[in-house]
């Protein structure tokens, strides 16, 4: 009798949780231009309301990270920690500057062009090119000439972030996440993993394809935006809005609650309405309102978080007008709520 011997058929090990670390990360990003997280725009201005001076001078240096910081994430695949985030910190803090680079800019640039960059201003512009960083050429000098500062302040940004009440914020939003979790079980046994990560991402299969490990993490903080893919020989990690699962009608009406609460004040009401009539300045705008200039910033800040507003320095003033785009789009879901067919 003939016999053929295969090797043994292994399935996938699949792994679905939740990542404090992986949070504070996205989070972190998430500060870096809450425009984009609207549905945190109050949590996102009480956190930069309560940072120190370092704190503040660290989310400018973060803006200029390549993609505002979200590649710290290949520091969590780097240490395996997800679930601490003491000792996250702990092994952050061990990191080498080079390393640190390294990893902040996505592992796109060799280590030896890193060092050279410290020291030398051509290779810092060879990088620039390389990763496509958009960024003022004394930021680009500044980045590279204080390596250490750069890396203390940005440690210092996570850790205030951190003790500034994440973890309260983060169990409160704990029920959406396990819903993330419900919602790919329901279809594990169903659909080959591959299939149920094309349909929550939008990306095609055949990009999941070929690891024996993966772990599907579904996110509070990651941008609605973005599904995060994070890879290392046969274990794949996969971070995805936990939103996803909610009812249409549901988001948006999260989402419009959480917008409005941002223009629900007359003065930044009147103010969004004659920057959508034209670009104006501070003391301009002040006049025109009738409060003092330091609350008119208080508020541009409120509505520049939310996307409603932009800035552009011309010579030394800096002007600011209204992102129209982003009002009408609101109006249209307003309509879209309440008029929408069930």
């Amino acid at each position: 009798m003939p016999m053929e011997i295969y090797g043994e058929m292994n399935e996938p090990d699949i792994k679905i949780f939740n990542s404090p670390v992986i949070e504070l990360i996205c989070a972190v990003h998430l500060l870096t231009d809450a425009a984009h997280h609207q549905y945190e725009a109050k949590w996102a201005e009480d956190t930069i309301g309560k940072l120190t001076a370092d704190g503040t001078k660290a989310v400018q240096i973060i803006r200029q990270f390549p993609a505002g910081g979200i590649f710290l994430l290949n520091f969590v695949l780097n240490s395996e920690e997800l679930q601490s985030i003491d000792r996250f910190i702990d092994y952050l803090e061990q990191v080498n500057v080079i390393d640190f680079y390294f990893y902040i800019l996505n592992e796109d640039i060799e280590k030896s062009k890193i060092s050279k960059a410290f020291t030398e201003r051509k290779e810092r512009y060879r990088i620039q090119e390389k990763v496509k960083w958009i960024i003022e050429e004394q930021d680009l000098m500044a980045f590279f000439d204080n390596p250490n500062d750069v890396k203390d302040k940005t440690l210092k940004f996570i850790k205030e972030v951190y003790h500034n009440g994440f973890l309260t914020k983060l169990e409160r939003c704990q029920d959406k996440m396990e819903s993330g979790i419900q919602y790919i079980n329901a279809y594990l046994g169903k659909d080959p993993i591959e299939s149920v990560l094309e349909k929550v991402t939008g990306r095609q299969k055949k990009v999941f394809m070929g690891y024996k490990e993966y772990c599907i993490i579904p996110s509070y903080f990651v941008s609605p935006q973005i599904c995060i893919r994070i890879y290392s020989g046969d274990r794949l990690y996969v971070v995805f809005d936990c939103r996803l699962t909610r009812d249409k009608r549901e988001a948006l009406l999260d989402e419009l609650s959480t917008i409005l609460k941002v223009i629900d004040d007359k003065s930044r009401m009147e103010i969004l309405r004659i920057l959508v009539n034209d670009k104006s300045y501070g003391k301009a705008i002040s006049d025109r309102v009738g409060i003092s200039t330091p609350t008119v910033s208080h508020h541009l800040d409120i509505l520049k978080q939310a996307g409603f507003v932009k800035e552009e320095k011309i010579r030394n003033i800096k002007y600011f007008y209204a992102e129209k785009e982003k009002i009408k789009k609101v109006i249209e879901d307003i309509n879209k709520y309440f008029f929408g067919a069930e």
